[in-house]
């Protein structure tokens, strides 16, 4: 099918980028990599007037990072830089994990990860490792730049609390701290394809306790979802296999899975616990190897 016809807006900076948005509301929509964007619109499910090229935008594509700050990845970077960066690798590895296993070459080539954030699909690789990881997204729109923590975007399947005229600039992820483990797992008929469950573990161990953890499910609820009542479980505890396994019982309560052309909702509760404990069994691992 043939995209619909539409206005084609190539704005030099971020600002003229989000005034074009704001001028025109809900008849535009910006487009980075477009892999979902003008699926949507050959298939008549979004018909926008105008569409706001951010390809244009010179400084959003940057990977830098240090011992202090973290990781500041730009909204524009590639899946597949993500996947190949070796700063990313060194200092987020769960988001290297991730990306990696999200769709095919072809599309990690085009895909950027700030278009991956805001198109808030519950089943998306790279966003469910960054809220693990503790991630914060810089937005910037008419009223200046606001920063907040990236699970508290997600409104609903492809809806985020972005104001209009709003986009993300920058997403920062901390630094791990000594002795930290992280694992991202994901369950598919195929490497590369959509999510049945993945989950994202990342711990910190000291003196072999459990001081800090985060654990993140994907596809098995309307947004990605903080199994809160089992990190709960797990903090300011040595971790045995016996409390992995309550942890992993537990975290299956904090989902709500459908039925759908993947698989059944009590499949997906099963995968829960078996593809959380696996994650928190390796992250524990990984963490005590860090620790040596």
């Amino acid at each position: 099918m043939r995209l619909p016809r539409f206005e084609y807006l190539a704005p030099k900076t971020i600002e003229e980028a989000c005034s074009a948005l704001a001028a025109h509301g809900e008849r535009a929509v910006a487009v980075a990599g477009g892999t979902d964007l003008f699926v949507k619109m050959k298939q008549r499910k979004v018909l926008p007037q105008y569409v706001v090229s951010l390809k244009g935008i010179p400084g959003l594509d940057g990977i830098a990072g240090d011992d202090t700050d973290g990781l500041r990845l730009g909204a524009l970077v590639t899946l597949q830089s993500l996947k190949n960066s070796p700063v990313v690798k060194r200092r987020c590895g769960i988001l290297a994990q991730a990306a990696a296993v999200e769709a095919s070459i072809q599309i990690r080539n085009i895909a950027t990860l700030g278009g991956n954030i805001v198109n808030a699909s519950p089943a998306a690789d790279a966003p469910l490792a960054l809220v693990a990881a503790g991630a914060r997204i810089v937005v910037v729109g008419a009223g200046g730049e606001r920063e907040l923590l990236l699970e508290d975007l997600f409104m609903a399947p492809g809806k985020t609390c972005l104001r209009p005229g709003e986009l993300v600039k920058e997403i920062l992820v901390p630094p791990l701290p000594p002795g930290s483990g992280a694992v991202y797992l994901k369950h598919a008929l195929r490497r590369s394809d959509i999510a049945i469950v993945a989950v994202a573990v990342v711990l910190t161990l000291k003196k072999d306790a459990c001081t800090a953890v985060r654990i993140a499910l994907g596809s098995v609820a309307p947004t990605i979802v903080r199994a809160g009542e089992a990190e709960a479980l797990l903090i300011n505890q040595v971790i045995t296999e016996d409390l992995a396994d309550a942890a992993a019982l537990t975290a299956a309560k904090a989902a709500s899975p459908i039925d759908d052309i993947r698989r059944s909702a009590d499949y997906r509760v099963q995968g829960i616990v078996d593809t959380t404990k696996l994650a928190i069994v390796q992250a524990l691992a990984d963490a005590r190897t860090a620790g040596l």
